[in-house]
């Protein structure tokens, strides 16, 4: 027999409508009972009747994500992977699923919020990568559909969850900096994304700010990308000691580029990235990178989103700040000559 929502109430020694409001993500349900819930839930398998509440309340109870990279890209990033499998993972025990969407360039992308939103064949959206004039955003803000922001829009009235992408930029620069290293450049990703350019703001202002002369590169995303513009810097005239590199995909790219070229990770170059991901394990004495806490904001931002869902508005702060910090390994120990007290 098919375990309904009376009966996990009644197991749980709580009301329907607690079980309803745990169910909807509600963050004003007292922990202990919110515990008590999910774990009965998952004790008894059950699973809520999507069909019928979606009939009732005119939903689909689809989340919506749509990701753009050229062809093939997104197979190995781990970024993407951690992204999806943490959505999935914060709406296990909500009466929503994921709708994911992989578009390849901007015309395709365009199409597809475009049939999203004639549609209406997912509740809300979650963005990453904003731009600095994210269209995306102006059409969603003109049609009022629920979305949420995991970047930074440059305006607190959207509701976003993110990192002080400066203070990461900082941080990885500033560790370089301490270990010995000088002619530090950073490897960003294409201009205009907003990430990518607070970043190598964080970067130039440690630069700057220790007398160094700042040098940034733009290349597109990916591994590939990474590990040619990495070797376009080692075969040119003025090679730097260390790169700090946008995210771990495109640092393990610089690491292999240094590799071919046989040069000496950290005592020729240290290399620092971003996002803390299992990519930092699979290179030799482990990649140094800026962990900017992707699980807590994939939680936040699907919390955030299924509360505006279900009220209708925005909740005050719209804009949440999750901190980021730096994990060492061997890609940063320290310059050649250079002793570490």
């Amino acid at each position: 027999m098919r375990v309904t929502q009376a009966d996990i109430a009644k197991i749980a020694n709580v009301s329907q409508a607690t079980v309803s409001r745990v169910l909807a993500g509600d963050d004003h349900v007292e922990p202990i009972l919110r515990d008590r819930v999910l774990r009965i839930m998952r004790e008894k398998n059950y699973r809520p009747d999507v069909r019928a509440r979606s009939l009732r309340l005119q939903q689909t109870n689809l989340i919506g994500l749509v990701l753009k990279r050229p062809r093939g890209a997104l197979v190995d990033d781990p970024f993407f992977a951690a992204l999806t499998s943490g959505i999935v993972d914060a709406l296990a025990a909500k009466p929503y699923h994921l709708c994911l969407d992989y578009v390849t360039d901007q015309a395709s992308q365009e199409h597809v919020y475009d049939e999203m939103l004639r549609s209406r064949r997912v509740d809300g959206l979650i963005l990453v990568e904003p731009t600095a004039r994210d269209e995306r955003v102006e059409l969603l803000q003109r049609d009022k559909f629920p979305f949420v922001i995991i970047g930074n829009p440059h305006n607190d009235e959207i509701a976003s969850i993110d990192n002080d992408n400066v203070v990461a930029g900082r941080i990885g620069t500033e560790h370089l900096i301490s270990r010995g290293y000088r002619k530090i450049v950073f490897l960003a990703g294409p201009e205009g994304f907003v990430f990518s350019d607070d970043r190598v703001d964080g970067y130039v202002q440690a630069m700057v700010d220790a007398g160094l002369q700042p040098r940034v590169v733009h290349c597109a995303f990916g591994l590939e990308a990474a590990r040619d513009a990495s070797l376009a810097l080692f075969d040119g005239p003025d090679c730097p000691d260390a790169m700090l590199v946008l995210d771990d995909f495109m640092a393990y790219g610089t690491y292999m580029a240094a590799r071919s070229r046989y040069m000496e990770v950290p005592d020729e170059l240290g290399i620092v990235g971003f996002n803390d991901s299992l990519l930092c394990r699979m290179a030799e004495g482990g990649l140094t990178s800026v962990s900017l806490n992707l699980d807590l904001m994939v939680r936040r931002a699907v919390a955030k989103l299924l509360d505006i869902i279900e009220s209708g508005q925005v909740t005050t702060p719209a804009r949440e700040i999750v901190p980021c910090a730096i994990s060492v390994r061997g890609s940063s120990s320290s310059a050649r000559g250079v002793v570490q007290k």
